[in-house]
């Protein structure tokens, strides 16, 4: 016969999710609680596999009592921010045909009983559709960025939610060894809109400074840091003669 506990206000079975279940008076919820439960998880908790916890435990605590987050992508993360902040939206794949239900990340959130309740918001979809028709009417505290990483997809993410996070409020890109993504923050590290703070294994964390907005329907490239540090022109209505030698080398690579 199984035993049964309370947790976060929800009543389960010990064994739930196949870990150890951190007990804790609902009123005395702390970081350390949840990200202990969620520490009991196992490392193959979903297919797609999961965030280390010392990047869950960071997550935590950039986001702690921040009025509203969003992420790409869902798994553990998901548990944490849940608890975390007040309103948390969720971009997310349905699972797809052929795959075992059960196993998938966004079922096995939905079933956790570590999902904080009333607090997610579950857009359902691939974000290449989901983004572009998705009422941004708030600013986020931290945003997530852990969709699909080929290109230029982690871009098309940043472009959407770049202009709706709050001066103050973190970026987080995870997998940033892969260089789909690399290459998205490489050009973010001398962007006076972001602060980067610290890296934690391969997840990234910047802060939105108080650098106005660039346009997000204008150009202005050759004001970037990204270019300037390229020593690509700055004026741009002619190139001068140190960035025609650098055309004329990239040039030279794509024809080999």
């Amino acid at each position: 016969m199984k035993s049964w506990t309370r947790f976060l206000g929800f009543t389960f079975p010990l064994d739930h999710d196949q870990g150890r279940i951190c007990i804790c008076k609902k009123d005395l919820v702390t970081q350390p609680s949840i990200v202990e439960s969620i520490r009991s998880l196992p490392p193959n908790w979903h297919a797609k596999g999961s965030l280390n916890l010392a990047v869950i435990d960071r997550i935590f605590q950039c986001a702690d009592g921040a009025r509203d987050t969003a992420e790409t992508g869902c798994g553990k993360s998901t548990l944490a921010l849940s608890h975390a902040s007040r309103r948390h939206v969720v971009f997310a794949c349905d699972v797809p045909p052929g795959e075992n239900p059960e196993a998938h990340s966004l079922n096995k959130v939905r079933n956790s009983a570590l999902l904080k309740e009333g607090v997610c918001e579950f857009v359902i979809g691939s974000t290449q559709q989901t983004l572009p028709v998705f009422r941004f009417d708030r600013d986020f505290g931290l945003v997530l960025l852990d969709g699909p990483h080929g290109y230029p997809f982690p871009d098309l993410e940043y472009y959407y939610f770049y202009p709706h996070i709050k001066t103050g409020g973190w970026l987080v890109v995870d997998d940033i060894h892969i260089p789909s993504v690399a290459i998205m923050m490489d050009v973010l590290k001398d962007d006076a809109m972001f602060s980067p703070e610290r890296v934690v294994r391969t997840t990234a964390f910047s802060r939105r400074t108080d650098a106005p907005l660039f346009p997000p329907l204008a150009d202005g490239w050759w004001g970037q840091g990204y270019n300037k540090r390229h020593r690509v022109a700055i004026r741009h209505d002619g190139l001068s003669s140190a960035p025609r030698v650098i055309a004329s080398e990239l040039l030279g690579r794509f024809s080999k």
